[in-house]
C-alpha cells in the first residue's frame, strides 16, 4: 500500500484520501482472518497517517468497513444490471443462476463483508449513516429488482424486489455455513466430518435454483 504524506486541503484530495482509507481497508482485511484483531490504528498506521487524521474520515471501525462494503455492493449490483441489460429479454431460471453465479464469482470482499453486514457492520453506526446506507440499498433493490422481475416471466417489479432480498438472504446463510473459522477447518478434516464442509458456490447455487423456481411458480400460479 503506497504512504500517504501531503496533507489533503480541496475535495479532490480528500476524497482521495477516503478512497486511500478504504484501500488500505481492504487489504488489512485480507490480511487478518480475524476482523476483529484489525484496529483503526493498523489502517491508519498501513498509509502512514494519523489516528486522528482517519477519524476525521470515519468516526468508527464500523463507519469504514460499511463505506468498503458500500463500494463492493454498488460494483457488483453493476455487473448484475449490466448482465440483466444485456441479456435483452427474459431467460430462464438457469440462466439467473448462472448469471448470479458469474456477477459473484472472486468477489471475495463483497462476500466476506455481506456475511457480516447485520451482525457486525450495522452496529456502532450513528442513524445519519444508517438512514443513508439503507436508503441506498433501497433504491439499488428497487432498481436491480425490477430489472430481475423484467428477465423472469410473470413477475411484478416488487415481487422483483422482494425476491432480490431473498437472494440477499440466502447468500449471507450460505455464505456463514461455507466459511468457518480455521479451528473447525481442521475438524472437517476429520474422515467422519468431511461430508459436513460445504463448498459455498455449490450450496449457494443449489439453494438459489429452488428459490428461484418456487418464486416462479408463485406467480404462474
Amino acid at each position: 500500500m503506497a504512504k500517504i504524506k501531503r496533507r489533503a486541503v480541496n475535495p479532490a484530495q480528500k476524497e482521495k484520501r477516503r478512497q486511500d482509507i478504504l484501500d488500505s481497508a481492504k487489504e488489512l482485511f485480507h490480511a487478518h482472518h480475524d476482523y476483529n484483531t484489525l484496529l483503526m490504528k493498523h489502517i491508519a498506521e498501513n498509509i502512514s497517517l494519523t489516528k486522528g487524521t482517519l477519524y476525521l474520515y470515519f468516526k468508527t471501525k464500523e463507519d469504514v468497513f460499511l463505506a468498503l462494503y458500500t463500494q463492493e455492493f454498488n460494483r457488483v449490483f453493476d455487473r448484475i444490471d449490466q448482465a440483466l441489460e444485456a441479456a435483452k429479454g427474459r431467460g430462464s431460471v438457469d440462466d439467473l443462476v448462472t448469471l448470479l453465479n458469474e456477477a459473484l464469482r472472486d468477489e471475495i470482499t463483497f462476500l466476506r463483508l455481506n456475511s457480516m453486514l447485520h451482525s457486525v457492520l450495522e452496529q456502532n453506526i450513528d442513524f445519519d449513516t444508517a438512514l443513508a446506507f439503507k436508503a441506498l440499498l433501497r433504491d439499488r433493490i428497487l432498481e436491480t429488482g425490477a430489472r430481475l422481475a423484467n428477465y423472469l416471466t410473470n413477475m411484478d417489479a416488487e415481487t422483483g424486489a422482494e425476491l432480490l432480498l431473498s437472494i440477499h438472504t440466502l447468500l449471507i446463510g450460505c455464505y456463514q455455513a461455507a466459511a468457518p473459522t480455521p479451528y473447525l477447518d481442521e475438524i472437517f478434516e476429520r474422515a467422519d466430518m468431511r461430508f459436513m464442509r460445504l463448498d459455498f458456490e455449490a450450496h449457494f447455487t443449489k439453494n438459489l435454483r429452488w428459490l428461484l423456481r418456487a418464486a416462479c411458480d408463485g406467480c404462474n400460479a
